[in-house]
């Protein structure tokens, strides 16, 4: 079995400030997270794949690339792994 989470990299609101984050600001915050997620020992983060404007999840092959800068092993179906 494996346990992971997954992320549509939805521009969305601080939920401690209700301030909208910038794309910018909402990327970083994603690749932070994927950097938790070898931390904490996770066995997969997924990143799904949208063409709205409140999505940043266009090109995800993109974000796997950036998540890999850092040791990250990219997984068959785009997940990123151990």
């Amino acid at each position: 079995m494996q346990i992971g989470i997954d992320s549509f990299a939805a521009a969305i609101s601080d939920p401690a400030t209700g301030a909208t984050l910038s794309p910018v600001e909402r990327m970083h915050d994603l690749l932070e997270r994927l950097r938790l997620r070898n931390r904490a020992g996770l066995d997969v983060f997924g990143i799904g794949e949208h063409h709205r404007a409140e999505f940043l999840d266009s090109a995800p092959v993109v974000i796997l690339s950036a998540a890999a800068v850092d040791g990250a092993r990219i997984g068959p179906r785009g997940e990123i792994g151990k």
